[in-house]
């Protein structure tokens, strides 16, 4: 097969996804020689386009610390509009919940569900401007990667991975679709694996797949869809903000659907199974695919939901659905991480879409990693291993202690309301700290939040087990100790602002 010769490179990033894109383009800023490589061509249909107040602050803290300023209007929905109007994006001023599974009064056609019992909104910022967004990936993806090319960094797209062989530099033979048998050798001194759930370099260096150790088991289907109805609540002088305007959760009595809506009409909609199994057998059977959006996203039995979708269609990408028979992915075991051999948070595990964790989960693993490289921090890589088992299992942990109280609303409202805790108390220190290495997302690996997760996890499972309502003083307290926002004590379940 023919060769090219070889180009060397201080740091070779596979995986040109946010995490992937941010990584490379703060190295660059920092005089590092940089190339990111990715196996698809952009754009691309991609999930999980939901940003958050940890993602947004932290870009934030990216944009203004290297000197990007591309990256500041994919931090305020204001700066959005005033920036990137040609690109897709939507509004989202929190998360909303609405429960529509049978017996909760809520599954007759007409206005979503308005009672306090069967309705949580969580505001995370105070203003439309300040809000944060809904991103189409395929187009932001494309933004990301212009910006890699303004600063430096060397892009391609369409790459395959050959050969990898493990010494110093790493030497890693490519193939270019668009040259047909010619491979090439590049060289480098640092490779990041920022390809995600496909594990591209640990999978080479002897990782295994043990999804089965996770504790979150579940199912999804996607795709993007047009005009649906827009559905009114009926006491919005009421609302912390408009409901539609954010990460919407339609709660089923196996699952929930998701509602991303985009400022073309556009809306990214997906449904989540639950259940038990393992990666062979996730959970029951997915619902055959139909030509039926109702069907597709198992709510036939929901006519508030079908109503809300009866003059939808499919929108042009990707244009058909997209699965995942199990949402779950975690690598471990391998070689440990090094100076010369780092992996994002996300390239580890997935947990779930639940509550929008991954891209916080990828931009602030970019953060630590460029800071172990543009230090040479070579004592600080197990740390920040040691940061990375402990965000998957806190994650792991609070999302799956949400499912495991599904059938009863108000428990599954009170185990939002730990997480919301965990990820305000991970922004007070963001504000008020700005980038520290040494804390963990989440503070996931902080004694005294494991310790309060504890015992706030031990109060919704007594609960569960008694069939009695949380213990409103004890969970508040638990909570108080994660966060100084008051989370557990509104009754109306309408929380007008988080955080500040």
């Amino acid at each position: 097969m023919p060769q090219l010769g070889r180009r060397h490179f201080d740091v070779i990033v596979v995986g040109a996804g946010p995490g992937g894109s941010l990584t490379a383009m703060q190295l660059a800023r920092r005089g590092r020689k940089v190339a990111i490589l990715d196996r698809t061509h952009f754009p691309r249909f991609a999930v999980g386009e939901s940003s958050t107040p940890i993602a947004s602050r932290t870009i934030e803290q990216i944009s203004i610390d290297f000197g990007i300023d591309e990256l500041a209007p994919l931090t305020r929905w204001g700066k959005w509009r005033e920036s990137l109007a040609p690109m897709t994006g939507g509004l989202k001023r929190g998360f909303t919940y609405y429960d529509h599974r049978p017996g909760s009064g809520s599954d007759t056609p007409g206005n979503w569900p308005a009672e306090p019992a069967t309705r949580l909104l969580v505001a995370a910022s105070a203003s439309d401007a300040d809000g944060d967004s809904h991103w189409v990936r395929a187009e932001v993806d494309q933004y990301l990667l212009e910006i890699c090319r303004r600063h430096g960094v060397d892009v391609r797209l369409g790459v395959t991975l050959e050969q990898l062989s493990p010494q110093s530099p790493w030497h890693i033979g490519v193939r270019q679709d668009s040259v047909d048998g010619v491979t090439e050798t590049l060289t480098c001194d640092t490779l990041v694996d920022a390809s995600g759930r496909a594990g591209a370099i640990l999978r080479r260096l002897g990782y295994r797949d043990t999804t089965d150790s996770m504790l979150t088991k579940t199912a999804a289907r996607f795709t993007h869809i047009m005009n649906t109805t827009v559905c009114d609540d009926s006491d919005p002088g009421t609302l912390p903000y408009q409901a539609n305007n954010a990460a919407v959760h339609h709660l089923l009595h196996d699952g929930w659907v998701w509602e991303l809506p985009m400022s073309d009409g556009r809306s990214s909609v997906g449904r989540v199974w639950q259940g038990p199994g393992t990666t062979d057998n996730p959970v029951a059977a997915l619902p055959t695919m139909t030509d039926n959006l109702a069907g597709n996203l198992d709510v036939m039995s929901y006519p508030h939901l079908r109503d809300w979708l009866r003059s939808a269609r499919l929108a042009d990408s990707p244009g058909h659905w997209r699965q995942a028979p199990r949402i779950q992915h975690r690598w471990g075991g391998g070689r440990e991480m090094s100076l010369s051999f780092l992996a994002l948070p996300t390239t580890f595990a997935t947990i779930d879409p639940l509550h929008s964790t991954g891209l916080a989960h990828a931009i602030t693993g970019a953060q630590r990693i460029v800071d172990l490289i543009v230090r040479e921090a070579v004592s600080d890589v197990a740390r920040y291993g040691h940061q990375v088992d402990g965000e998957i299992e806190l994650l792991d942990r609070v999302i799956s202690l949400a499912y495991r109280g599904w059938a009863r609303c108000d428990l599954f409202f009170d185990a939002c309301m730990l997480y919301f805790a965990l990820a305000i108390g991970d922004e007070e220190d963001r504000i008020s700290g700005g980038f520290a290495p040494a804390r963990s997302t989440w503070r996931a690996t902080d004694p005294h939040v494991q310790s309060a997760l504890t015992g706030a996890e031990a109060i919704l499972m007594d609960a569960l087990r008694s069939d009695r309502p949380v213990e409103r003083t004890a969970f508040r307290r638990e909570l108080a100790k994660i966060c100084s926002v008051p989370l557990a004590c509104r009754d109306d379940n309408l929380y007008a602002y988080t955080f500040g």
